[in-house]
């Protein structure tokens, strides 16, 4: 897992993953000074961020966060969370994968990462050690503009 810091953007946060079996990788961002820690993050609290990317055996994944959650406004009554990135805020990214498993009869049989090792810190783009990348920078790149007052 790779999420360039600081972002090249200041407008989204780009996370590459690659996993070693066909799955679907999941992602959430939170501000890194909202004083949430990584026990606040649960599986399911980052599945419904709705930030995703289906990995098929080869490659990689490319998830692109524009916000805290991918929602829609309309669907819900709650204002916080349909929140776009701010330019020169550090947020932690939390990430999670769940493979494509299937029994022998052919149904679904979803294998989550364990919650220990998404509040760990990725530490190595190419061996992680968690799920977690905390701290990335989303870039300022909005020119200053001076108002004369007087």
């Amino acid at each position: 897992m790779a999420v360039q810091d600081p972002t090249a953007y200041n407008t989204k946060i780009l996370v590459t993953i690659q996993l070693n079996e066909a799955g679907t990788a999941y992602c959430r961002a939170t501000r890194s000074d909202s004083g949430e820690t990584s026990a606040d993050m649960p599986i399911n609290r980052i599945l419904t961020s709705n930030w995703s990317g289906a990995f098929i055996g080869s490659g990689t994944v490319t998830i692109e966060m524009t916000k805290l959650e991918n929602i829609d406004p309309s669907l819900t009554n709650r204002d916080d969370h349909d929140v776009n990135f701010v330019e020169s805020v550090q947020y932690d990214i939390y990430c999670l994968a769940r493979d494509d498993a299937i029994d022998g009869v052919g149904n679904s049989r979803p294998n989550y990462m364990t919650q220990g090792y998404i509040q760990s810190n990725v530490n190595s783009a190419s061996s992680p050690a968690g799920g977690r990348t905390p701290s990335v920078w989303v870039v300022d790149v909005t020119p200053p503009s001076m108002i004369h007052v007087h």
